[in-house]
This record gives structure tokens, sequence and C-alpha cells, in this order.
């Protein structure tokens, strides 16, 4: 149970921390996650991929978008996206 000593209190993000028409050229950390969300989309049954070419994304609310549909996908198929690897 959270006692006010164990209790972190997290700012709310500014407005502008999200811009969905922000380009994806800067931020580094988006990109890797679209990347990584490319390879969950590759792992799919071939009727749940998305089809989308992560080369057509452009900007943060793009990547959301495909983030949200591969996401989505997942869930539908179970929760797996192949096999599954153990870690080393």
């Amino acid at each position: 149970m959270a006692t006010p000593a164990n209790i972190i209190r997290v700012p709310k993000p500014s407005r502008s921390a999200y811009n969905p028409d922000r380009l994806l050229s800067g931020n580094t950390l988006v990109q890797a996650q679209v990347k990584h969300f490319e390879e969950a989309d590759k792992q799919l049954p071939p009727e749940l991929q998305t089809g989308v070419d992560i080369n057509s994304i452009a900007t943060e609310g793009q990547a959301a978008a495909y983030i949200r549909k591969v996401t989505e996908a997942i869930h539908k198929g179970g929760g797996r996206t192949g096999k599954v690897q153990s870690a080393q």
C-alpha cells in the first residue's frame, strides 16, 4: 500500500510535450520506438500486419497512429508476436 513516504509525485507534462505535427527528424527516441514496433509488426501473422512503410512516417502524430495500430494488432493476435526469445 502506498504511504506518503513512498509516493513519488510526477509532474504533468507541458502541453508542448506532444505535438502531432512535429517532425521526427530530431526525435531519436520516437524514431527508435517506431523501428521497434516495425519489428513487432513483421512478427505478426500476415492478416494482422499493418502494411505501413515506416519510411513514410514523418511526424509524431503519424508515429503515434502507427504505434497504436501495431499495439491493437498485437492485442488481437493474443498478445504474442511470433517466437518468444529468452533473455540472455
